[in-house]
C-alpha cells in the first residue's frame, strides 16, 4: 500500500472514477473555478493573504524533524501552497483533493517528487449521496453516526508523514455537501451548522499532533456598498484549546460596487 493511501484502501482506477463522479454531482469543480476566478479578479487584495499563508507553511516546514514526506490536504489550485519550496525540502510531497484542476496537473508535471492524490478528505461526500439514495427519511444524524467514521483511525496513518498541512480547507469542508442537501430541501440552518461543526472537528482529529499546521478562515464579515459592516459570524467552530499561539490576519476576499467580504484568518501549529 502506498504511503499516501491513508484511508486504508487500495488505489484503483474504479475508486478514482467513483470519486470524480461524486465531485461532479457535488459541483466541486464549480467551487474550485469560482475560487480561482475570485483570486484572479482580486489578486491585489489577496496578495497579503497568499503571502502570509505560504510563509506560515514554509516556516512550519523548516521546523519539521523529518524530511521524507509532506502531505497537503485540500490542495486545490495550490495558490496558497509553496509547492516548489516544499519539493526542495521533502523527498516526497503529496497533494490531496477530490478533484485536481488541469492547471495544477500541468504545473507539477515535471516535478518528479510531487504527486497528486485523488481522495475525499471529508470521508463523507460519497456517504451523503449514498444515504440519500438508500433512505427515504434522510437526516444529517445518519451521516454523523455513519459507520464510516468508526472504520479506522486515519490519524494513525497520517502520522507516517513528517508534515501534514490543512490549508484554507477547514472552514469550507461542508460547503459543497450542505449546498447539495439544501438544493434537495433536506437541510435547514440548524442541521447545516451541526454537520459543519462535526466535519470540522473530525478533520482536526485526523491530524497528527506535533506534525501538523492549520490555516483557516474562522470568521466572515460582510460590508455593504457604503462600507458599513452588515454582519460578522463564525464559520469555523473550533474549541479554543485547539488553537494555540495562532497567527492572525485579514483576508480581503472580494470587494466591488455591491459590497465586500472579509475573512478573519488564523494559522497555528497543531
Amino acid at each position: 500500500m502506498w504511503l499516501w493511501d491513508f484511508f486504508k484502501r487500495e488505489k484503483t482506477d474504479d475508486s478514482e472514477r467513483s470519486l470524480l463522479r461524486v465531485a461532479k454531482r457535488l459541483r466541486y469543480d464549480s467551487y474550485q473555478s469560482q475560487y480561482h476566478y475570485d483570486y484572479v479578479t482580486g489578486y491585489k487584495n489577496w496578495s497579503s493573504h497568499i503571502y502570509n499563508t505560504r510563509k506560515f507553511i514554509s516556516d512550519c516546514a523548516r521546523r519539521c524533524f523529518g524530511r521524507r514526506s509532506c502531505v497537503v490536504l485540500g490542495s486545490g489550485f495550490c495558490l496558497d501552497v509553496p509547492v516548489l519550496e516544499l519539493s526542495r525540502m521533502f523527498d516526497n510531497v503529496y497533494l490531496v483533493d477530490i478533484s485536481h484542476p488541469r492547471r495544477v496537473r500541468q504545473r507539477i508535471a515535471e516535478t518528479k517528487n510531487v504527486q497528486l492524490v485523488t481522495e475525499d478528505i471529508t470521508k463523507i461526500a460519497a456517504e451523503a449521496l449514498n444515504s440519500i439514495n438508500r433512505y427515504k427519511d434522510f437526516s444529517v444524524d445518519m451521516l454523523i453516526h455513519s459507520p464510516i467514521y468508526n472504520s479506522g483511525n486515519y490519524s494513525d496513518t497520517l502520522n507516517n508523514f513528517d508534515f501534514v498541512i490543512s490549508v484554507n480547507t477547514l472552514s469550507f469542508l461542508a460547503e459543497p455537501i450542505n449546498a447539495y442537501l439544501a438544493r434537495l430541501k433536506l437541510l435547514d440552518d440548524i442541521a447545516a451548522t451541526t454537520l459543519q461543526t462535526f466535519m470540522q472537528q473530525y478533520h482536526i482529529n485526523m491530524l497528527p499532533k506535533g506534525k501538523s499546521c492549520i490555516i483557516s478562515p474562522i470568521s466572515q464579515r460582510y460590508y455593504n456598498a457604503d462600507g458599513l459592516q452588515m454582519y460578522d459570524h463564525s464559520i469555523a467552530y473550533i474549541p479554543a484549546t485547539v488553537i494555540r499561539d495562532p497567527q492572525s490576519w485579514t483576508w480581503n476576499y472580494s470587494n466591488d460596487h455591491t459590497g465586500g467580504i472579509e475573512y478573519g484568518v488564523k494559522a497555528w501549529e497543531y
